[in-house]
């Protein structure tokens, strides 16, 4: 989906200045400069960020990024699902340098496993990037972090996750 420039303008009034946090994030995250191929993104057990994945592979696509096509990482693989959804969350303990994680957190609410396993995937050389509500502990393991302030309505989270999949696959 291209965004237009005034659902893009609307956006950023409503977000203010978390916009531009939002537009360096993206920035970060569509870096060509950095060595990643390959993005894995994945939310807490009670939440699988689905929705960005869908958008930020659909943009990918549109500009040729390869190294954006997400691969979603379940905590639960249903039985009989399609292969593209089902990559399990295992796969962080075979984390490379050569990849990056995306975490996506809208609850706040530290995972104690989901940490152990980001952690692991830093020791293992993957670039850690986290979209989340105000967690210490993401902000210390991630190499680049967004932080959608706990006190914002829910919209404000999920705008924000539209910023980032609009612009991500844009950036130089």
């Amino acid at each position: 989906m291209d965004i237009s420039e005034a659902l893009r303008g609307r956006w950023t009034r409503i977000l203010g200045p978390l916009a531009k946090d939002s537009r360096l994030f993206a920035q970060a995250l569509g870096d060509r400069s950095g060595s990643s191929s390959e993005l894995l993104v994945v939310g807490v057990p009670e939440f699988e960020p689905w929705h960005f994945t869908a958008h930020m592979a659909e943009q990918a696509t549109r500009y040729g990024r390869a190294d954006l096509v997400p691969t979603l990482l379940r905590w639960s693989v249903p039985v009989g699902a399609p292969p593209h959804l089902s990559v399990s969350v295992d796969s962080m303990m075979r984390a490379t340098p050569r990849q990056t994680v995306l975490v996506i957190n809208p609850s706040g609410d530290e995972d104690p496993e989901l940490l152990e396993r980001v952690a692991d995937a830093k020791r293992r050389g993957s670039r850690i990037m986290t979209l989340h509500r105000g967690s210490a502990d993401f902000i210390e393991l991630s190499h680049e972090t967004l932080s959608v302030d706990a006190s914002r309505p829910e919209r404000d989270f999920d705008l924000t996750q539209h910023v980032v999949t609009d612009l991500t696959p844009k950036a130089l």
